[in-house]
């Protein structure tokens, strides 16, 4: 496997569809903090989409079954803390070389082709600026993962977005945009324990996908766990639907979590 530099990522950016199971992936490939790894420079069979800002890395790995030497030659030095994902069809070469010790299967929903914005109703929610940096930021510290593939919450609301609702002047709740293609954006929220329950998590993301549909043509889309029945009922209020991927997506780490990651399985 070999790095791939930045200026010869398209050959692999060919072989990832816009769609909401690529998200993610697709957002990485366009940092210029993220590493790609490939088999073969101009004709990738096997590869991965490395970002190593976070604790652990995070590894998105593409590439057809029957490419054990490769995977084998990937998998087995990646002793340290890691987390994948990967499809389905990785698996077995995945559980012959690497130490899988905890399994999340990933739901994605998107909205439809014919999926229009409702506003938000609650006249609390606004967007955050730069202004806003230090208190999102506090508010949500041990919500890091909602602004994990930047580099700063700076940056997010520059290039990202966020919208937020306040009660009693209190930030509660927050939508954040956790990464975007030219189609999709994939939303993250996060509500404050004691401001659960009220809808604000559903009314921010309403806000958010309205503006990114709006000002950028994407739809929302949204990645959660089977489990995750709070997550799941607020994408499909916000008139997500569960996607038909041609194969089902997996999280695995090589050590055990405390609960499922929120980067990727929130």
């Amino acid at each position: 496997m070999r790095r791939l530099p930045p200026h010869k990522r398209d050959t692999v950016q060919s072989l990832l569809n816009d769609t909401p199971e690529n998200c993610s992936a697709l957002f990485l490939l366009n940092s210029d903090r993220s590493e790609v790894f490939v088999d073969q420079e101009h004709t990738p069979r096997f590869f991965a989409i490395a970002y190593p800002h976070t604790f652990p890395p995070i590894y998105f790995l593409y590439g057809s079954a029957d490419q054990l030497i490769t995977g084998r030659r990937f998998l087995r030095p990646l002793k340290q803390p890691t987390d994948l994902v990967v499809p389905q069809s990785l698996l077995s070469i995945v559980n012959r070389y690497w130490p899988v010790l905890f399994t999340v299967p990933i739901l994605f929903l998107a909205a439809p082709a014919d999926w229009r914005p409702q506003p938000a109703a609650d006249f609390r929610i606004r967007f955050l600026y730069q202004k806003d940096a230090a208190l999102f930021q506090r508010v949500f510290t041990s919500e890091d993962w909602l602004w994990e593939f930047f580099p700063s919450v700076e940056h997010l609301l520059t290039h990202g977005q966020v919208t937020a609702a306040f009660v009693d002047g209190e930030l509660a709740s927050v939508a954040t945009t956790l990464a975007f293609t030219d189609r999709y954006c994939e939303l993250g929220v996060a509500t404050r324990p004691e401001y659960q329950g009220r809808g604000l998590a559903l009314e921010c993301a309403r806000a958010l996908s309205q503006s990114q549909f709006e000002q950028f043509g994407r739809r929302p889309c949204w990645r959660t766990q089977l489990g995750n029945i709070g997550s799941w009922k607020t994408a499909q209020r916000l008139g997500l639907i569960e996607t038909t991927p041609t194969e089902q997506f997996l999280f695995l780490s090589n050590y055990k979590h405390s609960n499922a990651k929120a980067s990727v399985v929130p």
